[in-house]
């Protein structure tokens, strides 16, 4: 019992941190003015979570 709690509050704030990370990514790809820094950060995204990286693109070929 006591290591399904351990594992569920890792698992928690492995959450939390991914969210943050998300919230940074697309903060930087909203108030960024050059394309190729936009670009970059997609890249990132992708490398680190697929569906992440779709996600954003939609949004900024949306935008334009």
């Amino acid at each position: 019992m006591e290591s399904e709690n351990l594992k569920l509050k890792k698992l928690k704030s492995e959450q939390k941190l991914k969210s943050k990370k998300e919230k940074l990514l697309n903060s930087y790809i909203d108030s960024s003015k050059n394309m190729d820094d936009k670009i970059a950060v997609l890249k990132m995204k992708n490398s680190v979570d697929k569906s992440s990286f779709i996600s954003s693109l939609r949004k900024m070929m949306k935008d334009k």
